[in-house]
Order: C-alpha cells, then structure tokens, then sequence
C-alpha cells in the first residue's frame, strides 16, 4: 500500500513545490515591473532622458505574474470562490459541486494551455518580433501563457486528486459542515 501511495505524493509534492516556487518568482517580477517604472519615472521627469523598452518590459512582467502564478493561486486557495447559492447546498452536494467545477476549470486550462503552445511556437518559429522602439521577440512573453496554463493545469490535477480523496472518505464533507458552523 505504501509503495502505491509513495508515486502520487511525490508528485503531489513536487507540483506544490513548483507552484510555490512560481508564486514567489512572480512576487519578485511584480516589484521588478514597479521598480522598472520607478526607473522611467525618475529618467523621464528628473533626468529629461525618455526610454523606449520600460513600459512594455513591465507589461510583460506583469503577464507573467498574472498567468505563472495562477497555479499559486489556486495552491494557496487564492482564487475568487462566489458561493452565495453554494452555500445553500448540503454538504455533500457542495463538495461534488467543487469537484465537478474543478474538473471543468481542468478541463478549460487544458484547451487554453494548448492553444498557448501552439500561438508560443508560431511566434517563436516565425521570429515575431513586437512593433515598437525595443521590439523584443514576441516568443519571450508568448510563453506566458501556456506556462502558467499548464502549471495551473498540473496544480489543477492535484487539487481534483485530493478533492476525490477528500470526497471519497468524507473527509470534505466533514470540512464543510465545520465551515458551515462556523459563518453566522
């Protein structure tokens, strides 16, 4: 039994590991992005000297956070929960709830992290390049996307592991009846 278990924590692990790691690059990316702007600012107002790469490097910093660091997000149970008619339902009910929902978020990353690669790998193969001043190659910030599609789409896979584990055993929906005692 401890040898069929060992595989899936491990993976577990390693995915929350990486999702960890991603949320903590994409903190210091958005404090690169404000410290690059601060920059443009003092060289713009003080300096009288205008760069042409600043704003669009911080545009692309902040894609990065926003998309790579999903997969934190949903780890760390970040993302926007609306459970207004949710909450109406007994706790069986909400905890199949979530897990279909989950399945269905999978399921929507899984299309978007596709499309991504294929989007990333025309603008790489192609050498796009961005329209302005800088014109950096557009597969840098490209490859966004389905990086943080499919990290959040490995996180993703965690998480509905470990809500049928929870399902299964009752385990969620003793959570939610605790939770549900605790609102007023």
């Amino acid at each position: 039994m401890k040898n069929e278990e060992t595989p899936s924590l491990t993976f577990s692990s390693l995915i929350s590991r990486i999702s960890e790691v991603s949320g903590i690059v994409c903190a210091v990316t958005i404090l690169i992005s404000a410290a690059v702007l601060t920059y443009e600012v003092l060289m713009r107002y003080v300096f009288k000297t205008p760069t042409i790469w600043e704003i669009e490097f911080s545009v692309y910093l902040l894609i990065m956070a926003t998309f790579v660091g999903g997969a934190y997000g949903l780890k760390t149970g970040a993302h926007i929960h609306i459970d207004l008619i949710t909450y109406l339902l007994p706790p069986r009910a909400q905890a199949r709830l979530s897990l279909a929902t989950s399945v269905v978020s999978l399921i929507f990353c899984l299309l978007l992290a596709y499309m991504g690669w294929e989007m990333w790998w025309e603008a790489t193969s192609k050498g796009w390049r961005s329209d302005s001043l800088w014109g950096p190659p557009l597969g840098i910030p490209y490859l966004f996307l389905p990086l943080g599609m499919t990290l959040l789409c490995l996180q993703y896979w965690v998480h509905i592991s470990k809500q049928w584990a929870d399902l299964k055993s009752g385990r969620m929906e003793e959570a939610l009846r605790t939770e549900k005692r605790r609102v007023p």
